[in-house]
């Protein structure tokens, strides 16, 4: 998710979302040199998944994953005008086809509107932003998700002395049992990152 809001966890970037010409330079420029190189590879399953990439931002991975999965879907969100407006521009250039992209809210994911069966929701590096992911998980996530979907979530681990918003691995957790999801697979770890699996509880 992102947003200029700057109560509780819920934290832009500086200066602004709205930038978004600021944002791909600071977030995406050398990203393969530092950001874990198998969380595309490591969470395809299938050649023909539907993916919702959650907090899209500048669509780096939406990038990624309509290259690695060309006979799939890949569903980009993100609350931003500037952004949305900006990963349509990257998919004219890219000739990302199989890329569609919506602008949500803050509050709600639109998730309701989607006709289709999703196999991963990924939320890459956004997760901090979340105010209350407990509230926004059970009611705005779960419902409109299968058993079966993925919900994947990769982020920068807390590290000492760093002055950057992170959540940890075992914050995350907690939180999302909160929200009616079980762990699937624990955290993996590279470098300062981790990915973590979860699925929606049985009911």
């Amino acid at each position: 998710m992102e947003s200029n809001t700057n109560t509780g966890r819920f934290k832009g970037c500086i200066p602004s979302y709205g930038d978004a010409g600021f944002c791909a330079a600071v977030m995406d420029t050398n990203r393969g040199s530092w950001q874990r190189p198998d969380i595309v590879s490591r969470l395809i399953t299938k050649p023909d998944m539907t993916v919702v990439d959650l907090g899209a931002g500048t669509g780096y991975f939406a990038d990624l994953f309509s290259s690695q999965l060309p006979e799939g879907k890949i569903i980009a969100l993100d609350p931003e005008a500037s952004l949305t407006t900006w990963m349509e521009e990257r998919k004219k250039r890219d000739s990302l086809d199989n890329v569609s992209i919506h602008q949500i809210t803050e509050s709600d994911p639109g998730l309701d509107q989607l006709n289709d069966e999703i196999d991963l929701l990924f939320v890459g590096y956004t997760y901090f932003h979340f105010d209350d992911p407990v509230r926004y998980f059970r009611e705005k996530v779960s419902p409109f998700i299968q058993k079966t979907t993925d919900v994947a979530i990769a982020d920068m681990a807390p590290v000492q002395g760093q002055a950057r918003h992170t959540v940890s691995a075992q914050q995350v957790i907690k939180e999302m049992e909160e929200a009616g999801f079980e762990l699937t697979e624990e955290p993996t770890t590279l470098y300062d990152q981790y990915l973590i699996l979860f699925n929606k509880k049985s009911q």
